[in-house]
């Protein structure tokens, strides 16, 4: 969950009145490593860092493409075994690069 730098601040300043990092963040609703997080963050330049999320996917498109030129009536466990990754792993990619499998 992504909170905003105002109630950071807020929890902050609560803290430095002379309240505990636990009471700070059980009254704020939070963790008190996030808590710890954010004090580092803010004494070291004031500025809150967000971090990015970095999701790898595990099959590419051409991966798949090629695989279904291949064997295009492969099943989705098939795909699975030959990529050595779950089957939702495989229905997500495949919903992802919008490739349908109905057999004709």
């Amino acid at each position: 969950m992504a909170y905003d730098d105002k109630f950071k601040i807020r929890a902050i300043e609560y803290h430095e009145e002379g309240n505990s990092i636990r009471k700070t963040a059980k009254t704020f609703g939070i963790s008190p490593n996030t808590l710890n997080d954010w004090i580092q963050q803010y004494r070291k330049g004031g500025e809150f860092i967000r971090r990015q999320r970095v999701y790898k996917h595990k099959i590419s498109e051409d991966m798949l493409v090629e695989y279904l030129e291949q064997k295009p009536d492969a099943c989705q466990s098939e795909m699975s075994e030959r990529f050595k990754t779950s089957q939702s792993t495989v229905c997500r990619t495949l919903r992802r690069y919008g490739i349908t499998r109905k057999k004709r």
